[in-house]
């Protein structure tokens, strides 16, 4: 298989094929015989950043089987620059097309930012493939594209589209965030393609509520989300008093890439939330 590339021990990194549009969706499975855990990343976090999250790297690797998504328009899955590329009803499907491609029925789902939106989406349109949801830094609500995080996301996006490159929006987000974004993170924020992820956050910001059935959720969700948050903490706190079956955890002093990017003081309401249900382990 020369020039495929692989994981270690040799498996194969593989994509799934959506089976609506036939996007091809990259994601790495690092194995396990344990319940399966799912994680997306931010708007612009591909499968090498998601896997530096202080979350994924606390997960017992003889407890859970691990598996790491790309998003449509990110890392080294197909990149589409039409905004009708990215609804929710496709990415959704993107998810299950994982799934699928795993032979797996339900899996635990972890998310952050970009990712917990899409979390709520597949525990609204696919609520049978989920064990559990892990949502950080989101709310299922309309999003309002007027406040200050909104505008500085659409105006640097369409700088990058502009200039070719995604330097305008990672030079905003670590003005916004007042200091530089670690190295390695940075690095690889830059990787992506700006028309790409300028179109999925337009998307995201036209498309109203994702998740309108929450009271009916069976599941056990944990909502995380930065106590400074002005954009996604009302809508948080919102969104899982009306879940019954959910846990709030804000996280004091923290705004939405502050909880973005420091995670560890949620890790024991995480592994509370995945051993909750993981007596099932996968179902297959």
């Amino acid at each position: 298989m020369l020039g495929v590339p692989q994981l270690p021990g040799g498996r194969v990194m593989p994509h799934a094929r959506n089976s609506i549009d036939g996007t091809r969706v990259y994601f790495e499975d690092h194995g396990g015989s344990g319940a399966l855990v799912v994680f997306y990343g931010g708007l612009v976090d591909s499968v090498d950043a998601v896997r530096l999250s202080p979350i994924a790297q606390a997960l017992p690797a003889d407890e859970f089987r691990v598996v790491y998504v790309d998003h449509r328009g990110v890392g080294r899955s197909d990149r589409p620059h039409e905004r009708a590329a990215y609804t929710m009803r496709l990415r959704v499907a993107d998810a299950v097309s994982v799934l699928d491609t795993l032979g797996v029925q339900r899996a635990h789902f972890v998310g952050t930012s970009y990712g917990g939106r899409l979390c709520f989406g597949i525990g609204e349109h696919a609520p049978e493939r989920v064990l559990s949801l892990v949502i950080g830094g989101q709310q299922p609500y309309r999003m309002d594209p007027d406040t200050a995080l909104g505008r500085r996301i659409t105006e640097s996006l369409a700088a990058s589209r502009a200039s070719g490159t995604m330097e305008p929006f990672v030079n905003a987000l670590e003005k916004w965030a007042g200091a530089p974004l670690p190295e390695d993170k940075r690095a690889l924020w830059l990787e992506n393609d700006p028309t790409a992820i300028e179109a999925a956050s337009a998307a995201m910001l036209d498309e109203g509520d994702v998740a309108v059935g929450l009271r009916s959720w069976e599941f056990r969700c944990l909502l995380f989300v930065g106590a400074a948050d002005v954009d996604f903490f009302e809508g948080a706190e919102r969104a899982a008093r009306e879940i019954p079956n959910a846990e709030f955890v804000s996280l004091a002093g923290l705004d939405h890439i502050g909880a973005h990017l420091e995670q560890d003081p949620v890790l024991t309401a995480v592994l509370h939330t995945l051993r909750a249900d993981a007596q099932g382990k996968v179902d297959v």
